[in-house]
């Protein structure tokens, strides 16, 4: 076995462990956003749509949402723009304004949270719809594909 096949068969097995992190990167993230998605959901249904006897429910959904928000920098490494995902670019050209707005859907997150343990379901409402519009909305519009 010549050394430079073997230079070549191991590059492509490092090639394609890294391609299936890549793919397991994207998997996690997806399956992630769409769980951010679900709990989001269920809050508009609370809040929005008047199911107001699942609001015992919210600060499950709070708390979820606040979990999992505090991974999303983890969850967009170098090297995972993968082309069968709604993530834009941009998300890697403009990386530090992309963690900035992460951690503010974390941060109000944590508001609707501290809302929810008060019990104050007026605040719960404003909380929601801020974190709605400013915090998965404000990064939706500018890194996540149509």
């Amino acid at each position: 076995m010549s050394k430079r096949w073997l230079a070549v068969m191991l590059g492509a097995l490092v090639g394609s462990s890294a391609l299936a992190d890549v793919k397991a990167i994207v998997a996690y993230r997806q399956g992630t956003m769409k769980a951010l998605g679900g709990h989001t959901a269920a809050l508009k249904a609370i809040f929005a749509e008047g199911q107001t006897q699942f609001l015992p429910d919210a600060r499950a959904h709070g708390e979820a949402i606040l979990r999992l928000s505090k991974s999303i920098p983890q969850m967009f490494p170098k090297g995972s723009e993968y082309r069968k995902s709604a993530a834009k670019k941009e998300i890697w050209q403009n990386f530090d304004d992309f963690i900035a707005r992460a951690q503010n859907l974390e941060r109000l997150a944590e508001a609707f949270v501290q809302a929810a343990q008060a019990n104050d379901a007026a605040a719960m409402q404003a909380a929601f719809q801020k974190m709605g519009k400013e915090g998965c909305g404000g990064c939706h519009e500018k890194y996540r594909k149509d």
